[in-house]
């Protein structure tokens, strides 16, 4: 069974893994084998990085450098280079390459069983190695992680062997200064003196934030004469000065998920909830009784004083003659990767009294083209600023000081208001459930988002007013490529499982992409009605809702144009056709036998996210992995006219007179039934007739016959199969 944990968390999760998805997947209730599993130290780590215990593969297995070994040094014979992307570039050359490039040799097959990894396919293998031995990869550079400037305090600049990327970086999300690149010059440059392929640049992350994880471990070991770390051990290092802090203004997350080694030493208070009030009582801070019901008064916008007993005033932040206060967590986008961290909303109040969320059209305003998330990044920046945006064809300033929005052209003024998103104690408690594997954290969903039609489970579909910008924008997509067509009806997709499946896609490929964010596009795909529903609720799957096309690789297909997605739509009047947001990432020529991304190195590492029709200008995307998508707007639309087609046709009928329009149709259907029409002879050219002298006014002339119509009308034709 240890292998088979070892080969899991090697194989599926880069090196390490979190606990309680080691055990609801492996053993469902029964954590005590997990305990017996993990607690090999020879194969595991266990550390707490961010407040979340995980598990970490290790091995003492190392590549053999000696060569010609008569086989007695108990390393692999194995290329490194073999190793890292199962291609060796000396094989090419005259002499050729001096290290055995076959893994299932006697020699490292008995290797590979005596360590319990025999199981393992060279790229676990070599993500193992990779994080348990420090010779294969450059250290992080110290000096330039301290002091100021561009190199911190390293003094060998570019030139350095270590490696210049933010320590920080490794283990969780950061904006400082320095360099989160591993493609960055001076990194690549001392990965490649290393002999590290840039096709392994990608993984490089999670190596070194296990290298890290497992160095704490070691040395936490060491302290305690046992081979693993106690939780939370990354998170206390250099602040031992820290601990002792009289006054506790902020609550500790590692508490509230079950675990704070540090007791009552932290220095941050402990409560099972993310939020607390108090009130001061002469020198000391004493809990309220009320406390859900407090908070959840004062998260609505609406509220000036609470229901309980006693009253709290939230204007003044005070109960009677007394001060109150609430603590918190830290604010969700110092820390976005913990849970249990604080939201804050922004609202602003209109001519009727009633509270609005930024960037939201609910009751007829114009959308601002400002969230409540953007703002509340500015005000971390700083809380004494004063920003401008723009709804609709206005031009608004808002000072954070003031908690004032004033009308630029107008000077209409409106109060701003700021509160904590509310959760309740169900929702704390939901959040220390254990998940399933790859639902690591739930993301918060888009703020425009109507909250009070959000179902817990399913979705649900909210139809968007033709006034607002975001009916707007879906519908100026549609129509780029779709002329003549009625948009009946769009509909926002409110999924909240999809969505966060979603995120953590992304979150996902831009770890795997060294950080960086990845391609994401705006995708048009049409389907039969039938199929509607299905996709709401489970996302787009080939199988199911049917294939368009394996041209390029069997999976869901996504077009550029959506005169194309026109083409799958079904035969009925109403016509339905998704706009899908696609994380397309890195993508390649497409296959018709594909049935996922094909391999970026042919390692069966390092893969492509997505196929195209085309390299250069790419119009067809296909997407094997539904994580990937999220069906966003449902456009429900109907020809304008019967003989209206994608082509611009509908543009020349709409131009024609009615008798004009009547005479077409009789000719479309007198040649839909014509016999092939034999080719004329070339006409004789007649010579120019003589200039006619000017006529003098005549009698009325009889109505001439109506010439024949010279223009070529396009006839659609609904597609068959």
């Amino acid at each position: 069974m240890e292998t088979q944990v070892l080969k899991l968390i090697c194989e599926d999760f880069q090196g390490a893994v979190d606990t309680a998805d080691l055990i609801y997947n492996l053993f469902p209730g029964d954590s005590d084998s997990v305990s017996n599993i993990i607690s090999n130290s020879k194969n595991f780590a266990l550390c707490c990085p961010n407040g979340q215990p995980r598990v970490v593969a290790r091995t003492s297995l190392r590549l053999c450098w000696v060569r010609e070994c008569p086989g007695s040094c108990g390393g692999l014979h194995l290329c490194k280079n073999f190793l890292f992307s199962g291609t060796c570039h000396f094989t090419k050359s005259r002499r050729g390459c001096n290290f055995s490039h076959e893994l299932n040799s006697a020699h490292n097959q008995e290797l590979l069983r005596q360590h319990g990894l025999e199981s393992l396919g060279r790229g676990a293998l070599c993500t193992l190695l990779l994080q348990s031995n420090k010779a294969f990869l450059p250290s992080i550079c110290y000096d330039y992680n301290n002091g100021d400037g561009e190199f911190g305090r390293c003094k060998d600049g570019n030139s350095c062997s270590r490696l210049h990327v933010c320590e920080k970086f490794l283990s969780r999300d950061c904006n400082c200064s320095r360099n989160h690149d591993f493609s960055a010059q001076q990194p690549l440059k001392t990965f490649r003196d290393k002999g590290v392929p840039d096709t392994l640049l990608r993984s490089l992350k999670s190596v070194y934030a296990n290298k890290e994880a497992l160095r704490w471990s070691d040395k936490s070991g060491r302290k305690s004469g046992e081979g693993s770390a106690d939780a939370n051990d990354s998170d206390t290092r250099p602040n031992r000065g820290q601990r002792h802090v009289r006054d506790k203004t902020e609550i500790c997350l590692y508490f509230i998920k079950g675990h704070c080694k540090h007791g009552e030493q932290c220095f941050k208070a402990h409560d099972k909830m993310p939020y607390r009030w108090e009130v001061k009582e002469g020198d000391k801070w004493t809990a309220l009784a009320e406390n859900e019901t407090i908070e959840k008064e004062y998260c609505d916008p609406k509220n000036s004083y609470s229901t309980s007993t006693p009253l709290v005033h939230f204007d003044t932040m005070t109960c009677g003659f007394n001060q109150v206060r609430r603590i918190s967590t830290v604010n969700s986008l110092v820390e976005p990767t913990f849970i249990h961290t604080t939201e804050w909303v922004w609202y602003w109040q209109d001519e009727f009294g009633n509270w609005n969320l930024y960037a939201s059209d609910i009751g007829g305003h114009k959308q601002a083209d400002i969230t409540s998330a953007q703002l509340e990044h500015k005000f971390l920046d700083n809380n004494k600023d004063v920003v401008e945006f723009k709804a609709g064809s206005q031009t608004y300033s808002l000072s954070f000081q003031d908690m004032i929005q004033t009308n630029k052209r107008f000077g209409t003024k409106r109060v701003v208001c700021r509160r904590p998103r509310f959760v309740s104690a169900a929702d704390v408690q939901s959040k220390r459930v254990r998940r399933p594997l790859n639902q690591s954290m739930s993301a918060p969903v888009p703020d425009h988002w109507d909250k009070n039609q959000l179902p817990p489970t399913g979705f649900s579909r909210i139809s968007l007013h033709r006034t607002s910008d975001e009916f707007k924008e879906a519908e100026s997509l549609f129509c780029k490529t779709m002329r003549g067509f009625d948009v009946v009806k769009i509909e926002r997709i409110q999924n909240k499982a999809l969505w966060e499946v979603f995120q953590w896609q992304k979150n996902l490929m831009k770890t795997n992409n060294s950080g960086c964010n990845v391609a994401e596009k705006k995708l048009f795909h049409g389907t039969d009605s039938k199929y509607v529903d299905a996709i709401c609720h489970s996302n787009f799957d080939w199988r199911i809702c049917g294939s368009h096309g394996t041209a390029f690789g069997k999976g869901s297909y996504f077009a550029r144009d959506s005169r194309y997605s026109h083409s799958y739509t079904g035969d009925t009047d109403v016509k339905s056709m998704f706009i899908a947001r696609v994380l397309v990432g890195d993508y390649t020529l497409g296959s018709p036998d594909y049935r996922r991304a094909p391999s970026k190195d042919s390692g069966g590492i390092n893969f492509y996210d997505s196929c195209v029709n085309d390299m250069m200008i790419p119009s067809i995307y296909v997407v094997f992995e539904k994580h990937q998508i999220y069906p966003e707007y449902l456009l429900q639309y109907k020809t304008m006219h019967p003989l209206v087609g994608i082509s611009g046709a509908s543009l020349a009928l709409r131009s024609m007179a009615a008798p004009q329009l009547a005479l077409a149709r009789k000719r479309a259907a007198a040649l839909a039934v014509a016999p092939k029409l034999v080719v004329a002879p070339k006409p004789v050219v007649a010579p120019k007739p003589p200039v006619a002298p000017k006529p003098v006014v005549a009698p009325k002339p009889a109505v001439a016959p109506k010439p024949r119509l010279s223009l070529i009308i396009p006839i659609y034709q609904p597609k068959t199969n």
